[in-house]
């Protein structure tokens, strides 16, 4: 408790001490968020072609297909090493120049950063191991290769193969204010459970439909100064 002194006759007043808030954990999805482009939709393209890579996509959307089964279309198609394939993919995807910045910020505040992708888990940890970043957590989806041809290990039974929302709400359930960062339909589950989201492109359009609050962003340096506000107290983001 907090003393306060009453000025009619000195005698100390006890005064509730206000509540601490509670620290902030993030989730950032990587395809399309932290990497450009989608991996899996550039692999899809490149050993299949760009119609085989919509028609996959509008099935998804259609509902004829699950996300997992899409993405298990999209992975058999890739042929050769997991060598050969990262070479590929580190001439053509890129980072987020701001990323890097901004685990390390999460670092310097303690706050846990997660990266959960519906893609495969050793190309996420190979494309961001240059960064050399401290205290990140990868969860993602195992890789299987047999005589070259390539599959997943999902992590879950789930239509998504990998249900991110669940990471979400297990930090909730520590005790967490967990902010989720995304922009496609792998990420809708995780959005709903979230308490700030920060969207863009087809999940920013999701958000809208389904009324669920959030803030766009085009790059990890707007949503690091909106998360320094928060941290300061100068930032309401998690009344809206």
């Amino acid at each position: 408790m907090e003393l306060v002194t009453d000025s009619t006759n000195d005698s100390p007043i006890q005064s509730p001490l206000r509540p601490q808030p509670a620290p902030l954990a993030v989730f950032s999805d990587f395809d399309g968020t932290i990497a450009h482009p989608d991996s899996i939709n550039f692999l899809a393209e490149w050993f299949g072609s760009s119609e085989f890579r919509r028609e996959v996509g509008m099935k998804i959307v259609s509902g004829e297909l699950s996300l997992r089964e899409g993405i298990l279309q999209e992975v058999a198609v890739v042929r050769g090493t997991f060598d050969e394939v990262l070479c590929l993919l580190r001439s053509h995807i890129e980072v987020d120049p701001e990323f890097p910045p901004f685990a390390e910020w999460c670092h310097e505040q303690r706050i846990p950063l997660s990266v959960l992708s519906g893609g495969i888990q050793e190309v996420v940890e190979r494309l961001l191991e240059p960064y050399h970043l401290p205290g990140i957590r990868i969860v993602a989806n195992s890789l299987q290769i047999a005589e070259g041809r390539w599959s997943l290990q999902f992590r879950d039974e789930t239509h998504w193969g990998h249900d991110k929302a669940r990471d979400v709400l297990e930090a909730r359930a520590q005790g967490y204010r967990t902010v989720f960062l995304g922009d496609g339909l792998s990420d809708r589950g995780a959005a709903r459970n979230a308490d700030l989201v920060f969207a863009r492109a087809g999940l920013a359009r999701y958000c809208e439909q389904e009324r669920i609050a959030f803030t766009e962003f085009s790059n990890f340096l707007e949503v690091q100064q909106e998360l320094a506000g928060v941290l300061k107290g100068q930032n309401a983001l998690f009344d809206n």
